[in-house]
């Protein structure tokens, strides 16, 4: 699930009373400082709003996965400059060829539902790896629906950010791993006569259903 947003105004404004105060030295006061930062707090405050906005979103997404069953998991992995080119969303025809190639191995797509997630690694920050990511689950859930002529109903684009990754972010090799798009296919789930709800897989996690993970070389 999406971590939550922890401090992230006291990073935003220590830096900047600490620049405030060392412009002005000892002739600061309460007032002048306030005033300077209050056009700052303002910014933090839309920044917050906004990853709020993609948590919620998420949940709610995976919220409506609890009665349905993962069908199918595509893997695509984002080598630098492969799949995306550097801070953009635009889809290569490399990429759409290996999405077109996941989208043939389907049947009875009609009744599935599609979540497409988008991961970064943890460079640069929280803020930006949120929003690149939702651009680029965003660009590809458009083309399942404009060119794969899937249901808009039924496709739903997250972003997890850097908060979900499958390796480590030490090393260049997981930075890569980690830098990914997810396509996950959704059924109704065929539950036992008790009346239980499948269990829902998580984003990143492993899962039983099949795999199938598309790494540029």
């Amino acid at each position: 699930m999406v971590r939550p947003i922890v401090g992230k105004r006291a990073l935003y404004l220590c830096p900047g009373i600490l620049l405030l105060l060392g412009v002005q030295g000892c002739l600061a006061t309460r007032g002048w400082v306030t005033e300077q930062m209050a056009p700052l707090e303002g910014r933090v405050s839309n920044v917050e709003t906004r990853l709020g906005q993609t948590e919620a979103k998420a949940d709610q997404a995976l919220d409506r996965l609890d009665h349905l069953r993962l069908e199918r998991r595509f893997v695509l992995n984002l080598k630098e400059g492969a799949n995306f080119p550097f801070n953009s969303d635009a889809l290569t025809p490399e990429t759409r060829s290996q999405i077109d190639g996941f989208l043939s191995d389907l049947k009875e797509t009609d009744d599935a539902i599609f979540l497409v997630a988008g991961h970064t690694d943890n460079l640069g920050s929280e803020a930006y790896n949120y929003e690149l990511g939702q651009k680029r689950a965003a660009s590809v859930a458009r083309y399942l629906i404009a060119h794969k002529r899937l249901d808009p109903l039924r496709v739903t684009a997250v972003s997890y950010g850097k908060s979900a990754p499958i390796a480590d972010n030490a090393t260049r090799e997981g930075r890569r791993k980690n830098r990914r798009i997810e396509i996950l296919v959704y059924k109704e789930a065929i539950t036992a006569s008790s009346g239980g709800t499948a269990p829902r897989a998580e984003i990143g996690q492993p899962e039983r259903s099949e795999t199938t993970r598309a790494s540029m070389r």
